[in-house]
């Protein structure tokens, strides 16, 4: 009973997200797609694997252990397909950019990251995306640095390049005046309110301080 509620719950959860993607415009219709049937299959499986489990608790010593060793298959085809699904989150996010009109220092992008790294840190599937995680932080942290330019007076820096050379958040922080809230009100018309830039600022920069503390934590 308890493997059919499970197969329910994970299929329905992979399946939520996958409509969830493409009804905000994260996956296409064909990635969509593929993410459900893949809720849809995963569901199929735990759930027939509950039927034979049943079917054979009656019959003899070498189904039972037939059977452990589909219960094992079926256990590394689950968490292979949950660490892909991961992997198809994070290079999603990195689709979510390239909105128009946004005069906001917060790469909109960096949430939706670091949702979804502690939900892989949780299933304890990090070393298995290391490569990805550090991929897609390589763009995030990158681009919010650039944000922050305005701070730090550096040039911009592209995800390809050498990233040993970062400002610490708490000196961005520090070196954070006043007079550069005021210059970046003084470039929008009309006129935004000085303590919402300033809010916005100060969020830009936490969001710099979280994917930092990651690229260190992963650094080798």
């Amino acid at each position: 009973m308890m493997k059919i509620f499970l197969s329910i719950i994970i299929g329905a959860l992979i399946t939520a997200l996958g409509i969830f993607f493409l009804y905000n415009g994260k996956l296409n219709g064909p990635e969509s797609v593929v993410l459900i049937l893949g809720g849809v299959l995963i569901g199929l499986i735990i759930y027939f694997s509950s039927e034979v489990q049943e079917f054979s608790i009656a019959g003899n010593a070498v189904k039972l252990k037939e059977l452990r060793s589909e219960a094992i298959k079926t256990i590394d085809e689950l968490a292979r397909a949950r660490t892909e699904t991961f992997r198809l989150m994070l290079v999603q996010v990195l689709k979510l950019g390239g909105g128009f009109g946004s005069s906001s220092k917060v790469e909109e992008r960096v949430k939706d990251f670091l949702n979804i790294y502690e939900i892989i840190i949780k299933f304890g599937c990090v070393e298995d995306l290391n490569d990805d995680i550090k991929k897609a932080l390589q763009v995030l942290i990158v681009s919010q640095y650039n944000n922050l330019g305005f701070i730090h007076k550096s040039a911009s820096k592209k995800p390809k390049d050498c990233l040993d050379d970062l400002w610490q958040p708490q000196d961005l922080y520090i070196q954070l005046k006043d007079q550069m809230i005021d210059e970046l009100c003084n470039r929008t018309s009309p006129k935004p309110d000085f303590l919402k830039v300033k809010t916005d600022v100060i969020n830009a920069i936490d969001a710099y301080k979280e994917l930092y503390l990651i690229h260190k934590k992963l650094k080798p």
